[in-house]
């Protein structure tokens, strides 16, 4: 048995939100009780000053498995998740293989089955190959797994493709995602268009390239009455064509990453790539509105698009080097700093962490209540820590945090009832 006492539990979606124990008795929640007395036998975690909440869910994430394991593989991935508090995670298609056949997407779950710190999931391609041309067997791969259908990294160019992949998608009761960008007008950009990429001389990426794609999504959405969900949303134009598009009642969604809520283009001023990212880490006023986005509701919930690259990769010149970083560690300091600056409250935070991410992908969110199987984060919204090379377990070391200090700390995560990490142990499978 194992007794948390003296921790703040919050729970939305079960209206909980105050200092209460947890009694937790073959992975199963027992108690949930103002004072439980502790008795022989069992194991105490004391939470005092303590938030504990749901664990996370992320549906956007990069394990590299099939075919870039030397960058993340499922395990480390997944060492990766629960370090930050999170015990469900999509992973992308942008594989070799892509996902795109059935015994892919059942590589990925048996694969995840197997490491069992996390319950690991696949998105499936919308087309074949990701190639933009032919869709992809959606009822089957549906079927085999896939919780929903992206091309992600690869926008859908052809409107026609699109419209279609939504209607198919819909009518089996998943939901089509895009990364969206208009090739055409990214035309090979590297970072936001505005007076660092002047300064700099790198290639600029205008902000349109994001918001006509947003916009065409939007429309086909709201044309079709099927939904449609935004990947990493960054530009201010961007959030607003979202809350336009809600106004007329589309069944649209979008997400935001921890770097676009808390990073801006300065971090390219020493030049480094791991600033690097798509869309780009864009200006202050974009990172004001994707926070105001977030809070208003507008912005529906954070995905890290956790996206490892070997460190040989992010040394390689500008043009030539993979956009992304790593955040499944970061998010929830990420959002704790938002707490801290009062664009909402903790309430709030884990809505967008946990209940509303697991909504979205047809899953029930994890309780804290008796009956139900412990699936929680205990973390200490205030301890502040170093990000470096042994502190992240990520295989790759890629964002511009390292050497930085943050604050908001994962002191255990609970997952099919058992803790599969702790700060002072590491990574355990129970």
């Amino acid at each position: 048995m194992i007794l948390i006492k003296n921790g703040h539990v919050i729970d939305p979606e079960n209206n909980i939100n105050g200092q209460f124990d947890i009694l937790i008795e073959k992975g199963k929640i027992k108690k949930v009780e103002k004072d439980i007395k502790p008795f022989a036998g069992c194991e105490i975690i004391d939470a005092k000053d303590k938030i504990i909440s749901p664990s996370f869910c992320d549906i956007h994430v990069h394990f590299r498995d099939p075919g870039q394991t030397y960058k993340e593989d499922i395990r480390t991935g997944s060492m990766a998740a629960v370090a930050g508090g999170y015990t469900t995670v999509v992973c992308m298609p942008n594989t070799f293989p892509a996902i795109d056949e059935v015994s892919i997407v059942r590589y990925v779950i048996e694969k995840g089955e197997e490491v069992g710190l996390c319950r690991v999931l696949p998105a499936a391609a919308i087309t074949k190959g990701r190639k933009g041309k032919e869709l992809t067997e959606m009822a089957l791969l549906k079927d085999a797994g896939a919780v929903y259908f992206t091309d992600d990294g690869a926008p859908v160019m052809d409107s026609f493709i699109m419209r279609k992949a939504m209607e198919y998608a819909g009518s089996i009761g998943s939901f089509v995602a895009d990364h969206c960008e208009d090739l055409n007008l990214s035309n090979n950009g590297v970072a936001h268009e505005g007076e660092i990429a002047a300064a700099l001389g790198l290639p600029p990426l205008p902000p349109e390239a994001e918001d006509t794609m947003v916009a065409r999504n939007c429309v086909l959405s709201i044309q079709t009455g099927m939904p449609v969900h935004i990947c990493h949303i960054s530009s201010r134009l961007s959030v607003e064509i979202v809350a336009w598009a809600k106004a007329l009642g589309a069944k649209v969604t979008a997400e935001v990453t921890p770097h676009h809520l808390s990073l801006t283009d300065d971090e390219w001023l020493d030049f480094d790539c791991k600033a690097k990212v798509s869309p780009p880490l864009r200006e202050h006023k974009d990172v004001e509105a994707v926070r105001w986005g977030l809070e208003a509701g507008i912005i529906d919930f954070v995905a890290t698009d956790h996206a490892p690259h070997a460190h040989h990769e992010k040394m390689l010149e500008h043009q030539n080097c993979p956009p992304g970083m790593i955040g499944l560690q970061f998010a929830l300091p990420t959002v704790l700093n938002l707490v801290k600056k009062d664009y909402f409250d903790l309430e709030k935070a884990i809505r967008v962490l946990s209940t509303e991410p697991m909504k979205k992908i047809g899953l029930k969110p994890p309780a804290i209540k008796v009956g139900e199987t412990a699936e929680l984060v205990i973390f200490d919204p205030f301890e502040s820590w170093e990000v470096n090379e042994e502190t992240i377990l990520s295989k790759s070391k890629n964002t511009p945090l390292l050497g930085k200090k943050i604050e908001g700390k994962v002191k255990y995560t609970f997952y099919n009832g058992k803790i599969v990490y702790s700060d002072s142990s590491g990574v355990s499978c129970g």
